[in-house]
């Protein structure tokens, strides 16, 4: 008994406004193996051009007004293609762009390779045609080095930005989506690459046709295609099935009936809407919508949730019968507002909280930012209630987009006891970076919690602005050993001479042998993280000094400036400390200590 479950022909589809002309050269088949490479050739030096357009762009992205100028050479390249052979057709592979079936253009499997970019989202043909021009060509490579990760853009693909560009001399073919049930990834490969390779027989032949944003039935393809068929279940044949092998198959049937229901729906409403509504049927629209988020939500579908809300903003685009509009915007409203409801983000939660692994996280983060402003709150509810680390980031990320005009519900909650809901305000505030952020981080100096109070003064410190400066001078005399370490260790990022002085006057003071240990060795890891000579030169005296009272003593105190020298992490200290091993540190115990700590940092400069 074999089985196999059929890829939907009807997800795929062809964007296009010219026809497709006759094709006055010489076929694909027909071509000599000489020809064949000519093209070829042709073809990869323009993929050429294109790398070093691209790249040229990306450095000089300011310099808008010579895109043009610096595409130029890309542009001729593909205008000579398409004048000699009239378009340039080709197929999409997962790591590079193929013509006559050779690679042209190969990457690796990142944001780099636009061919990777194109496949992840859907498009497997990619056709050229004769009288592109030099703009239409720049707003194609413009969508190609989109950064989808921008808040701009973070709720589009390269797909709606081709659609949206409207393109009338560069046409593609997308495959939305593929339903592979119970089957291996292979065989649904296998099937949509045939309906492909039909697609790219048909659009680069001799024969006349045109297809504008059309929908491929799948009787237009099962003559062509063996084995494409849109029958549910499954094909046996050969040996009868056994009782566990029909348990297996129904199983198979019940999960795809389960998985492709709701996209089936969702195309069926959206084909309804475009038909005229009155009251009654939009309110059933509507509330069915409901019901479908519901369903998406607990199958944790953000993607194809997110789809919906793609395809409410394109039947805007639609020439809709008089009176659609208003009860269309109306419905996608009423289902953006349910998504941000308490309940649904409580659920969202849950979600995040019980899965080991974020699945599609940036889907997740799209649907967080799609939210309206009465969602900040149900989202601050449910954050306080997550314990996991990146379910948390991705809630703080999705609430600075949302809150950058509501920065006094995140400040209030920074006096929170819980020290989670600290940190998260703490990050989203730095985030939104509002003018007074010093002043609101300041606050946290005094909290009750010493984590608070540490991670506070380290965000505080971790910038050069001058202004921080005083809060970790005032830091150096907290009641505290672990502030005034921290404090000590982030002087150095301001005025690096000025540090030096601050730190010797502690190192000087009478009252510094008292200090703890571990203060002792933080306040010198941090003189010597300066690098400066009279820092080293301090470490070289005393490390070398002599005394005939206070032996114990003094072991002591070099032993702390060497845990000192080795927190530094500085090559400066390493080599110090290598020089004074050379020459020979007098006591026993302070030489090995030395000696470890030295082979410690030298793995950790230089590698083991």
């Amino acid at each position: 008994m074999s089985e196999r479950k059929k890829v939907d022909p009807a997800n795929v589809y062809i964007s296009g406004t010219s026809e497709l002309q006759p094709d006055l050269k010489k076929s694909a088949e027909d071509l000599s193996e000489t020809e064949a490479g000519q093209r070829i050739a042709t073809a990869r030096d323009f993929f050429e051009h294109l790398d070093r357009s691209m790249k040229t762009i990306g450095i000089y992205r300011h310099n808008t007004s010579h895109y043009g100028e610096y595409l130029d050479k890309t542009w001729r390249a593909l205008e000579i293609i398409l004048e000699q052979e009239g378009t340039l057709a080709l197929k999409v592979d997962q790591l590079a762009f193929k013509y006559l079936d050779v690679p042209i253009y190969e990457g690796q499997a990142d944001d780099q390779n636009i061919a990777y970019r194109f496949y992840r989202d859907g498009v497997r043909i990619l056709i050229f045609r004769q009288g592109l021009t030099a703009e239409e060509l720049l707003n194609w490579v413009l969508i190609c080095m989109t950064n989808f990760r921008a808040a701009e853009h973070i709720h589009e693909d390269i797909v709606s930005l081709m659609w949206k560009q409207e393109f009338s001399n560069i046409e593609y073919v997308v495959v939305e989506s593929v339903s592979v049930g119970g089957e291996g990834e292979d065989e649904a490969k296998i099937d949509v690459d045939k309906i492909v390779n039909y697609l790219y027989k048909r659009m680069t032949s001799k024969s006349k046709d045109r297809f504008h944003f059309a929908r491929v039935s799948l009787e237009d393809l099962e003559i062509e295609l063996d084995d494409v068929e849109q029958a549910k279940g499954v094909l046996i044949k050969g040996t009868t099935a056994t009782d566990a092998d029909k348990t297996k198959v129904q199983a198979e049937i019940e999960e795809e009936d389960e998985n492709r229901m709701l996209p089936k729906l969702v195309v069926i409403l959206f084909k309804v809407l475009e038909e005229e509504l009155d009251q009654d049927l939009g309110q059933s629209i509507e509330e069915v919508f409901i019901q479908l988020l519901d369903s998406m939500l607990m199958h944790e579908d953000f993607r194809g949730i997110n789809q919906i809300l793609r395809k409410f903003k394109g039947i805007h685009r639609k020439n809709l019968p008089a009176g659609n509009q208003a009860r269309i915007e109306k419905i996608e409203e009423n289902f953006t507002a349910r998504m941000g409801e308490a309940e649904r983000i409580g659920r969202i939660g849950e979600i995040l909280e019980t899965t080991g692994e974020i699945k599609k996280p940036q889907e997740v983060y799209r649907y967080l930012t799609r939210l309206g402003d009465a969602a900040i709150l149900p989202l601050l509810d449910t954050l306080e209630r997550m314990e996991k680390q990146d379910p948390r980031r991705l809630f703080c990320d999705a609430l600075a987009v949302l809150g950058k005009d509501h920065l006094d519900v995140f400040s209030r909650r920074l006096q929170s006891t819980k020290s989670n809901v600290v940190r998260d305000m703490l990050y989203i505030i730095d985030k939104l970076n509002p003018p007074d952020k010093l002043k609101l981080m300041a606050q946290l100096l005094k909290h009750p919690n010493l984590a608070i109070r540490i991670e506070a003064l380290n965000t505080i410190g971790a910038g050069n602005d001058k202004s921080c400066r005083i809060y970790v001078l005032n830091a150096l005399n907290d009641p505290d050993t672990q502030m005034r370490m921290t404090a000590a260790r982030l002087l150095p990022n301001f005025n690096i001479k000025a540090a030096v002085k601050t730190l010797f006057r502690i190192v000087n003071d009478s009252d510094f042998h008292r200090k703890p240990a571990k203060e002792q060795s933080a306040i010198f890891s941090a003189l010597a993280m300066t690098d400066l000579p009279e820092a080293m030169e301090f470490f070289r005296r005393q490390l070398r000094s002599t005394s005939l009272l206070s032996k114990k003593k003094l072991a002591e105190y070099k032993r702390n400036i060497v845990n000192g020298l080795g927190l530094s992490g500085s090559i400066t200290a390493y080599k110090l400390l290598k020089t004074e091993l050379e020459a020979g540190i007098k006591e026993e115990d302070v030489a090995a200590q030395a000696k470890r700590i030295c082979g410690r940092l030298r793995e950790k400069l230089l590698g083991s």
